[in-house]
């Protein structure tokens, strides 16, 4: 009886040790929004929408085709991400082209999570008409794409936490995203750290646009001054939100950056 007792207390522990292991794990995956992970969203839309097409250059040229990493793609066209780690960022070489002449080529940079994806482009080259490259080094935020949180699945009272990731060029990519939208009073604000370039960035007070899911204000950066935020909020329970900081000052020597940034809700 004793030998039962005793197995039945071991079988018990480890019952509760297994439990407790996927309580964490639970746990870890609504409010980790660093650690690397599998899945997400499986595809981005290849398109040539004004403000937020892939197929758009920095000086608002329109490509027909942009290679990813030797392969084209057109108008209308997907590209699988889904083999892809959230949580992190993910560089492809492109070339965007009309009639087979190159426009554009560089870095694309794409972090995505469940619900939503940001794209950027670090511009290496733009080609003129006979050929001739001119070197950019530029960055900027070409595409947020996801599903949108729809009016009525946006929290009404309470405040959110959103943490993440943000981004300013194959060579920035070590910032970090805090911020926090009060749903009750409909306003959002936060701050990114970690980006040399831009020193940190206080993102002032905004005003949630409820029917549109979506957050603009002034962004503030120590060492490239004033600019504009806009973000959307994504997933079903207002799990994320991605967006961008652009329109900042650029200094004598330097080139054009903007930030993009991508954070998911950690209460």
């Amino acid at each position: 009886m004793k030998k039962h007792h005793t197995l039945y207390i071991m079988i018990t522990a480890l019952a509760l040790g297994g439990c407790g292991s996927a309580g964490n794990s639970l746990a870890n995956a609504i409010t980790d929004p660093f650690t690397p992970k599998p899945h997400g969203k499986p595809s981005l839309a290849i398109n040539d929408q004004n403000g937020n097409g892939l197929l758009r250059t920095g000086n608002n040229m329109v490509a027909d085709t942009i290679n990813i990493d030797g392969r084209d793609y057109r108008n209308n066209s997907t590209l699988d991400i889904g083999h892809n780690w959230q949580n992190r960022l993910t560089g492809f070489h492109y070339v965007l082209k009309s009639n087979g002449r190159s426009l554009e080529d560089g870095q694309l940079e794409m972090y995505k999570r469940s619900y939503s994806a940001i794209v950027g482009a670090h511009v290496r080259n733009r080609y003129a008409p006979d050929g001739t490259a001119t070197g950019a080094n530029e960055f900027q935020i070409r595409s947020i794409q996801g599903t949108l949180t729809q009016e009525n699945q946006l929290p009404t009272t309470g405040t959110v936490r959103y943490q993440g990731h943000a981004f300013a060029g194959s060579d920035e990519r070590n910032g970090r995203l805090d911020y926090s939208i009060n749903y009750g009073s409909r306003t959002g604000s936060g701050r990114i750290t970690g980006l040399p370039d831009f020193g940190d960035i206080n993102l002032r007070t905004g005003n949630l646009d409820r029917h549109n899911s979506n957050i603009t204000g002034v962004a503030e950066s120590q060492r490239r001054g004033n600019g504009n935020y806009h973000l959307n909020i994504f997933g079903p329970n207002a799990n994320e939100i991605a967006g961008k900081a652009h329109n900042f000052t650029t200094p004598p020597g330097s080139v054009n950056r903007e930030v993009g940034f991508s954070g998911s809700r950690v209460n």
